[in-house]
Order: C-alpha cells, then sequence, then structure tokens
C-alpha cells in the first residue's frame, strides 16, 4: 500500500501522466530536470524526441501533444508547471532564467529549445496586458517576448480546447468543469486503449478528482505511484464486482488490464499465461474437457496469447482451437 508524502509534486504527476501517454511514440518525458551541471534542479518537465533527426516530430508524436505544444519544431520542450499558484513577474523571470541555463548547459542552440509555461489558473486580462501576451492561434495559447529577452509561450489549462489531444492537460485545469470535460473526452475518445499504464494514471485522477478539485489543499502528499496504485486498486475491485457475462463484454484496454492484473500474480511468462488461459476457459466456459487441458498445458507461449485473445468473442471451445499445434 502506498503512503501519500506531505507535499504533492504537481510536476511529477503531470509529467508521469505525460510520460506513460507520450513514451510509446517515441516521446522522452523527465522530470527534476537539471538546468546547469550542478544543482539546485528545478521543477520542470522536459519534453523531447528519443530519435533526434531532421524528420522532426511524427505526426503520430504531435496528434497527443497538446495544443501549444503540438505546433513546436525544437528537439526539446522544457515546461514549467503552475498548478496551484497564479502566474506572476517573478515566475516569469524564474522561468526565463531556467531556460537560459538550461540551453547553455546542454549546449543547445535557440531554435533547439522553446520555453513553454502551463498553467492550471487563468490569469486576469490585465496581466496578460501588462507583459504583452498575445493569443497566437489555438485557443488557450498565449506569447511575449519579455524585457529580458526570449519569448515565452503561456498555455491555460482551462482554455484549451475539449479535444482529444488537450485531456490528458486539462484533467488539471482549477476549473472542475473543465476537469470533468477532460475526463469524459478521454473516455468517449477511447484513449485507455493507448496502454494500461496511462488508463491507470487516469483513473487514479479520476477518483481523486471525485474527492474534490484535483489542485486542493486535500489533495497535499499525491505521488504519481499513490495515483497509479489508485487506478489499480479501483480495476481490481471492478473486476470482482462484475458479473460474468459483462466481463466479457469490457472493452478491450480492460481485457489487457484483466490479463496485466493476473500476470502479476504468476511465476514464469509461458506457464502464467496458461494459468490465466485456464481460469478465462472455466469461467466462459464452465468444465473444461481433459483435451483442452492437454492443448494448454503443451502449447508454446504465442498460441497461448492467441487463445486468451479468441476467447472474448468466441461461442464455443472450437472458435478458440481451431488451430492444430
Amino acid at each position: 500500500m502506498f503512503v501519500k508524502d506531505k507535499k504533492t509534486y504537481w510536476h511529477r504527476l503531470v509529467g508521469e501522466t505525460l510520460k506513460v501517454l507520450l513514451e510509446p511514440v517515441g516521446i522522452e518525458v523527465r522530470m527534476e530536470v537539471p538546468v546547469v551541471s550542478a544543482p539546485p534542479i528545478a521543477d520542470l518537465i522536459l519534453i523531447q524526441r528519443k530519435e533526434v533527426g531532421e524528420q522532426g516530430w511524427t505526426q503520430e508524436q504531435r496528434l497527443r501533444l497538446a495544443d501549444g505544444l503540438c505546433d513546436l519544431d525544437a528537439d526539446q520542450i522544457l515546461v514549467e508547471l503552475k498548478i496551484t499558484e497564479s502566474l506572476n513577474e517573478d515566475a516569469l523571470m524564474q522561468f526565463s532564467v531556467y531556460d537560459h541555463l538550461y540551453l547553455k548547459s546542454s549546449q543547445l542552440k535557440r531554435h533547439q529549445l522553446r520555453g513553454v509555461i502551463i498553467s492550471s489558473i487563468t490569469s486576469q486580462k490585465d496581466f496578460l496586458s501588462k507583459y504583452s501576451f498575445k493569443p497566437i492561434g489555438p485557443v488557450g495559447v498565449y506569447e511575449c517576448k519579455p524585457t529580458w529577452g526570449g519569448v515565452v509561450r503561456l498555455i491555460f489549462l482551462n482554455e484549451l480546447a475539449d479535444e482529444s489531444r488537450n485531456a490528458p492537460l486539462k484533467c488539471f485545469a482549477s476549473r472542475q468543469d473543465e476537469q470533468k470535460k477532460a475526463f469524459a473526452t478521454i473516455k468517449y475518445a477511447g484513449l485507455f486503449n493507448l496502454s494500461v499504464a496511462f488508463g491507470q494514471m487516469i483513473v487514479g485522477l479520476w477518483r481523486l478528482k471525485m474527492k474534490g478539485a484535483l489542485n486542493s489543499p486535500d489533495m497535499e502528499g499525491i505521488t504519481p505511484e499513490y495515483v497509479a496504485q489508485l487506478g489499480k486498486e479501483w480495476f481490481e475491485s471492478m473486476v470482482d464486482a462484475t458479473p460474468e457475462e459483462e466481463l466479457f463484454s469490457l472493452p478491450k484496454f480492460e481485457h489487457r488490464l484483466v490479463q496485466e492484473h493476473r500476470d502479476g500474480h504468476q511465476e514464469g511468462e509461458r506457464d502464467g499465461e496458461a494459468k490465466i488461459l485456464m481460469r478465462q476457459l472455466q469461467r466462459r466456459f464452465g468444465i473444461v474437457p481433459e483435451w483442452v487441458r492437454e492443448k494448454v498445458a503443451k502449447a508454446e507461449l504465442s498460441f497461448l496469447e492467441n487463445w486468451s485473445l479468441r476467447i472474448f468473442d468466441a461461442q464455443s471451445l472450437d472458435d478458440i482451437f481451431f488451430d492444430k499445434v
């Protein structure tokens, strides 16, 4: 059982959500990025392509990046998060320093790095006007050129459009109605299918959301591990309480969660897969004939995996075991 720390490190929580969303498509996400060769380490997130080349970001990668990030061509994106605090002049200046220090310590050229501030709380219009922030296209995305130099891009989570590419980040918006819409978008867009790790993070965040706003004082001490565990525990309890006929009609993502959950309690990949399959067969068809037991006992891992996938659509044992081994 995970025990909550005393402080919520929001860059870790948002960073882990982005990590399980983006890394499967070749985007590396790092937290607590060192901006100089020696400490301190800032509360930053670094988003970069794992394979840097002339081709730039792929279409698949851009589809998983939110508005304000997906149009950038830089190899690396340095992000500072403002989850529970409003943006102010000190924060702008501090981020510009981080951006400059990281640029120098990493020996990057200016076009290779872009700095972005993501804010859960929407700033007042007079603040945006004072520092010459201008909308640049997508709703909720602004840019300014501070007097001390450089370019700062600003993304307000409350304002981002209700689209699937924005939903993972909008889960951290300050307004509960925006959080609610983000979770609904994730559900109806089928984003749970992206990966088990991403699904568990989102389910965990949703469970926290049901207790109140994600960025409220009650959310102190939340870690990525704690959130993922919440999601895993919810799914396990859901499986135990779901009738057989409903369990076998669950979406493919949840089938994979069943698989992963049960795999974790078995020793040996092939033996574990065989035990899982036998349990599935018994639950679906009742008593399993001896010929089926023998086939499962002798089968290679690839066959076991294929049979496990077929079981959810099969009407009979023959539908599952039509190939011979």
